[in-house]
């Protein structure tokens, strides 16, 4: 996991640096400081509130690298997800670097709507396709991963059959990689409220079919175990 806290540091560190270039260019004046789903600022604030929502974040950032950190222990498959370490590592490194540029991309939106509308609908198009590189690699990763409570497609059904998670994550990672080309290839197409349609109708049909593949694989597996701990 020191791959993964490290990378955590130099996102930390990336928004802090943000955060001091952007601090003296935002003026005691009304700011966006919370955007709809088009990317439309919906709600605006003074400085010291702008200041506050850029600090939150890499705060949050930190409380997320801490989570991940102590999750193998908290995990009562840990071991599983030790031997799934190159997935879980990959998957959080990708979730840092997305963090810092998603930060990167709110404080120029600050900034720049000081002197002019910024382009709302451009920085809608790089989130998702930051989101869909995300989720090219993790689904590149799924079918590494091995049974454990924080990642990948966790149903009762894979979590109480390794069989039923193993074919699960085979499926689940090719319509993930499936999923996030189709994303980025969208977000540089579509434009305005296309760009959350395109999203949300790929990746929610990817999500409930491996739910539902889930459940009909682990109908005939042969070691699947039966128990209330399992249905959460």
């Amino acid at each position: 996991m020191r791959t993964g806290l490290i990378f955590s540091t130099i996102a930390v560190i990336g928004m802090c640096a943000v955060n001091l270039w952007a601090m003296p260019q935002i003026p005691d004046a009304q700011v966006p400081v919370h955007w709809g789903l088009d990317g439309t600022p919906d709600r605006y604030g003074d400085r010291s509130e702008a200041l506050f929502a850029l600090w939150m974040i890499p705060a949050a950032t930190v409380f997320v690298s801490l989570l991940l950190a102590i999750a193998p222990r908290l995990d009562p498959n840990g071991d599983n997800l030790m031997k799934s370490r190159k997935a879980y590592v990959a998957i959080w490194c990708s979730v840092m670097i997305m963090l810092l540029a998603v930060h990167a991309g709110i404080a120029m939106l600050m900034v720049r709507s000081v002197v002019a509308d910024p382009d709302a609908n451009e920085f809608v198009r790089f989130v998702i396709a930051a989101s869909a590189v995300l989720i090219i690699i993790k689904g590149n990763y799924l079918p590494k991963t091995r049974s454990n409570w924080f990642l990948g497609i966790r149903t009762p059904w894979t979590l109480s059959s390794d069989i039923t998670w193993e074919k699960t994550h085979r499926l689940a990672g090719r319509l993930f990689m499936l999923s996030g080309f189709v994303c980025l290839v969208g977000a540089f197409v579509l434009e305005g409220g296309w760009l959350i349609v395109m999203f949300m109708s790929t990746l929610l049909p990817t999500v409930l079919i491996s739910v539902a593949y889930s459940y009909i694989i682990w109908r005939n597996a042969p070691d699947k175990r039966i128990g209330t701990e399992y249905f959460v």
